[in-house]
């Protein structure tokens, strides 16, 4: 699993750089309202979607690694309306034990990719499948490996796009780094980040690195089964299409086997 202070260096500028991710919102925030019971969030980072979920009428319960994404969860807890609903901890999705089960748990924008090694997935979906009721849902999705990217060995930086701060002018130019380990399925990335001003003028620059590891369609399936699960659906969108060899996308809903 990434070290906890990776997530760290990102906490203060994670909203703003991530500012254009909503896609991923209904999806969650309908589950929640469906869920009829308790939510878990496994690396709910700054709070994105656990404030949707809980303004959807969820009670959420947020674990992540990070303390310092979880200070900005928490000011953002604390500020809305819905965060008496919001239950945030500072904890390992590998290890942590609750008394108390949900229906249920969640695992948002790729954050299941943090596990690195096969022990570190399996050690996550138990924990997911022991803080579930029988019968709970489990949602998550992962980007959808492409084998082209996979095999390519080019390492050049690359743009990735601009993301615009409100109507003031001012956006975030991020810039990508691609290193891949092709037998352990692990994309060590560097993204820069450049501030720009009005103008045209850089004010700061920011580079931050990580590891994903990528996992494929049957891959995660048999995780899922060894882990307690019953694979129910597994889609290339956050709208229920089909799963296509260039879907961006796996979304996957699976349930606790009872």
């Amino acid at each position: 699993m990434q070290p906890a202070q990776w997530f760290d260096a990102w906490a203060e500028t994670y909203d703003e750089v991530y500012a254009y991710l909503k896609h991923d919102l209904p999806f969650y925030t309908r589950l929640a309202s469906e869920a009829h019971g308790p939510v878990l969030e496994l690396g709910c980072g700054t709070g994105r979607v656990t404030l949707r979920m809980a303004a959807a009428g969820a009670d959420v319960t947020g674990i992540d690694a990070s303390p310092r994404m979880l200070d900005v969860a928490r000011r953002k807890a604390d500020a809305s309306p819905y965060g008496s609903r919001i239950h945030l901890r500072v904890d390992d999705m590998r290890t942590m034990r609750l008394d108390r089960r949900f229906a249920l748990a969640v695992m948002p924008f790729r954050s299941f990719q943090s596990m690195l090694m096969v022990e570190d997935q399996f050690a996550a979906l138990q924990t997911a499948a022991e803080h579930l009721a029988p019968g709970g849902l489990l949602a998550f999705d992962l980007f959808n490996p492409d084998i082209s990217m996979l095999a390519d060995e080019d390492t050049s930086p690359f743009h990735l796009r601009d993301v615009r701060q409100g109507r003031g002018g001012r956006y975030w130019s991020i810039h990508g780094r691609n290193r891949w380990d092709h037998l352990a399925q692990v994309n060590h990335v560097r993204v820069d980040l450049r501030e720009v001003r009005p103008g045209g003028k850089v004010s700061r620059r920011l580079h931050h690195e990580f590891d994903v590891r990528y996992t494929f369609r049957f891959e995660m399936e048999h995780l899922l089964r060894l882990s307690g699960f019953a694979p129910e659906a597994v889609h290339g969108d956050f709208k229920g299409g089909p799963l296509r060899p260039h879907s961006d996308d796996m979304v996957w809903l699976a349930r606790r086997a009872v």
